[in-house]
Parts: C-alpha cells; sequence; structure tokens
C-alpha cells in the first residue's frame, strides 16, 4: 500500500510540480484546468464503484468476473451519456481552439484511466495486492518518465495533453492484459434492467465518492472564472503540494476502516482502534501543518523559482487547511466504518454550499488567499456536522486532550502569523 502511495505522488503531484516549473503560470493553468474539468465530468462514469466492487467481490469472489462484467457494462453506459454531456457543454460554453483541444486530450486521459482503474480493483477484491501494487508502480513511472520526457523536448500544452492519452493507453493495455492472464475474461451479457439494478444499487457509493472529488475540485472551476489561467496555474502550484500531503488520509482509512467496523460490537476493542486512528491522523496533520506553515515557502523557492514568487503568502492557509482536512478525514472514516454514509453526503453537501455562497466574495477581496480561505471555512462546515450527527448517534471523537492542544497550537500559531503579515 505504500508502494502504491509512493507512485500515486510520482504520477499525479510530482509531475504536476514539474510541468508548473517549465511551462509557467499561464500555460501550466490551461493544462490544469482542462484536467480538472476532464476529472470532475468523468466523475459520472466512475461512479463510486470501487467501493460497490470491494465490497461484491469480497463478498462472492467466485463471481468475480460476472461482477466485474456486470460494473463493466455500466460503466460503458456512463460513458455514452458522458460524450453527450461533454457535446451539450461544449455547445453551450464554447472554449477557445487551444484549451477545447486539450481539454478534450485530457478527458480522454480521464476516461481511459477511470477503466483503468477499474480493473485493478478486481486484484484488490481478490487480495492479488502485489499484483495491483506492481502495475501502478510501473504505470506511474512510465506516465512520470513520458510526460517529463515531452516537458524536457517539447514544452508544449498540445504535447503534453496527448502525452497524457498515450500514457493511460499504455497502462489501460497493461491492466487488461494482467487482468485476463490472472483472473480470466471478464462475463458480459447485455441486459437495460441489470444496468438499471446495478445503477440503483452503487447510487449512495456514486453520491459520496462523487461529491468529495467535486468538491475538492470545484475550486479551481472558480479560480479560473475569476482569476483565468494564470491564477489557476499559481494556485494549482500550491494545492498540488496540499494534495500530496493528503495521500495519507485515504492510506490510514483503508486500514482501519475494516478493523473498526468489524469491531463495531465490541466496543473495548473498538474504542482502541479509534484512538489509534484518531492519533495517526492527527499527528500527520500536525506535522502537515508544520512543514506547510515554516517550510513550504522556502521549498517552493528552490523549485518553482522567481514565476511563482507570490505563493509565500499562501503557504500558511494551506497548512491550517491540511490540518483541518485530516481531522475531517477522520471523523468520516468512523461515519462510515458505523454505516452513516448518508450523513457523510449531507455534511459535503453543507460544505460544498459554504464554499460557492463564500468564495466569489473572498476571492475577489483577496485573490488566491480568498479562495483557501473559503475553504478552510467549508472544511469547518463539515467538521461541524460530522460532529453533530456523529454524537446523535453515539460516535465519539477520541483523544479530546489531544486535539485541543494540537488545535490550540495551530489555532493561535495562525493567528500570531496573520496579524504579522497583516
Amino acid at each position: 500500500m505504500g508502494i502504491t502511495t509512493a507512485a500515486k505522488l510520482l504520477a499525479g503531484i510530482a509531475v504536476f510540480v514539474i510541468m508548473a516549473r517549465v511551462l509557467g503560470p499561464h500555460d501550466f493553468g490551461v493544462v490544469i484546468y482542462a484536467f480538472t474539468l476532464g476529472s470532475i465530468f468523468v466523475l459520472l462514469v466512475d461512479y463510486g464503484f470501487s467501493q460497490q466492487l470491494l465490497r461484491d467481490i469480497g463478498t462472492t469472489p467466485s463471481a468475480i468476473n460476472k461482477i466485474m462484467g456486470r460494473v463493466l457494462i455500466a460503466k460503458l453506459v456512463l460513458s455514452l451519456a458522458l460524450l453527450a454531456i461533454c457535446a451539450i457543454y461544449l455547445v453551450i460554453f464554447p472554449k477557445d481552439f487551444t484549451t477545447k483541444i486539450v481539454f478534450l486530450a485530457l478527458l480522454c486521459s480521464s476516461l481511459i484511466a477511470s477503466f483503468s482503474e477499474f480493473l485493478n480493483v478486481g486484484f484488490r477484491g481478490v487480495g492479488q495486492f502485489k499484483l495491483e501494487t506492481n502495475l501502478a508502480t510501473l504505470g506511474a513511472i512510465i506516465h512520470f518518465a513520458l510526460i517529463v520526457a515531452v516537458l524536457l523536448i517539447k514544452p508544449d500544452v498540445y504535447w503534453v495533453a496527448f502525452a497524457f492519452v498515450v500514457s493511460r493507453c499504455i497502462y489501460l493495455c497493461m491492466s487488461w492484459y494482467a487482468y485476463q492472464k490472472h483472473l480470466g475474461n471478464i462475463e458480459t451479457t447485455i441486459n437495460s434492467n441489470e444496468v438499471i439494478k446495478t445503477l440503483k444499487a452503487g447510487f449512495p457509493y456514486a453520491a459520496d465518492a462523487g461529491f468529495t472529488n467535486f468538491f475538492y475540485q470545484v475550486d479551481t472551476i472558480i479560480v479560473n472564472h475569476y482569476l483565468g489561467f494564470a491564477g489557476v496555474g499559481m494556485y494549482q502550484a500550491a494545492t498540488k503540494w496540499m494534495q500530496g500531503a493528503m495521500q495519507f488520509a485515504p492510506v490510514l482509512s483503508n486500514v482501519y476502516l475494516p478493523t473498526i467496523a468489524s469491531y463495531s460490537s465490541d466496543g473495548q476493542r473498538s474504542v482502541a482502534m479509534e484512538e489509534k486512528l484518531c492519533n495517526s491522523m492527527l499527528f500527520i496533520g500536525f506535522f502537515g501543518w508544520l512543514f506547510f506553515t515554516f517550510f513550504a515557502e522556502y521549498a517552493s523557492d528552490l523549485i518553482y523559482g522567481e514565476s511563482y514568487k507570490s505563493l509565500a503568502e499562501l503557504w500558511k492557509f494551506i497548512g491550517l487547511l491540511i490540518f483541518l482536512r485530516y481531522f475531517a478525514a477522520t471523523q468520516g472514516v468512523l461515519l462510515t466504518a458505523y454505516g452513516l454514509q448518508k450523513v457523510r453526503v449531507f455534511a459535503q453537501v453543507c460544505a460544498l454550499g459554504s464554499l460557492i455562497l463564500t468564495a466569489p466574495y473572498l476571492i475577489k477581496q483577496f485573490n488566491l488567499a480568498g479562495i483557501l480561505v473559503s475553504l478552510i471555512a467549508s472544511i469547518a462546515t463539515l467538521i461541524l456536522v460530522y460532529s453533530i450527527y456523529g454524537n446523535r448517534n453515539g460516535i465519539k471523537y477520541r483523544n479530546h486532550k489531544v486535539l485541543f492542544t494540537l488545535s490550540l497550537l495551530v489555532a493561535v500559531t495562525f493567528i500570531c502569523l496573520v496579524i504579522k503579515n497583516a
């Protein structure tokens, strides 16, 4: 799992950091905006199927190829719907030629990646983690090498977008070959009733995963609307680091979620695991805050250079945001472990509403710092809703002393830094 996370960091974070340095704020903004927009559209095809597949395959592993076939047909149907939606979108919101071509290329890239991830979930479902890790690692290395090679040889937005498509096609072929070799042929049957049944069964997972991913990507759309591609480039150059720092949250979730859920009827053992989860999340969030508040500016100057000098004022906000997101992630895991998935969806809707309501005003007043303040307010909303419904259902956050001490230290330091730089 650690190797898979490192591979994702290499392919999803490091490559964008290098791209930001090579392309500069504007061209990097063009690519990352198109990538984000494509990723949001592809959420429809993802549909939260990963969690649904893990549950279904875990229950009846002998029927894996039938289960995978059922979901594959549903994904293909959703892909057709996606293409229709994107065509309508481009008619209603016309783009210039460069933006349109880059968007379509990166949309295809994200769609292909969705099917690769779908195949790899099959390995995870039957416990072939080593095979999944090997595929993810090799795919990440190929992706990283190909994109960086293009950036060094032909640093152009068209070539970069094309390289994404080629890389994802290679990874899909690798995943398909490995699946057929180790798990056999996927059994598909085209049946409209079965498709509808699959989509209905997966809707709670789709809603949770969709809102979560949309919530963490819509900020880029807002920044582009108010500050343009250069603003997006600057913003994403900073927040890609935050995405890297947040990679530990899903790892800890995958480790602790099944255990806490299985111990839910055993109060003492459940409490012990919840305390370990809370401590792990809190301390990682705290050290993330520490790095971004006091050291990220120096690392940013070294990696990005003068073009991104104005990022200096953003790091303290990103540090606070990371701490709050790890705290929220802890509560989210506990809610899921106790079967309160609907609460998570409702909380994410509230947080998204907070972001949409506050972002326009704050970004006009404070530029990029404004969108980060809006995100902080939205995560605070998420934590508040989680806490209220968690307490109502008997789910309590463990280790209040640790939480209070670290939160107080973070809050006081943040306030002092804001006053100092005012």
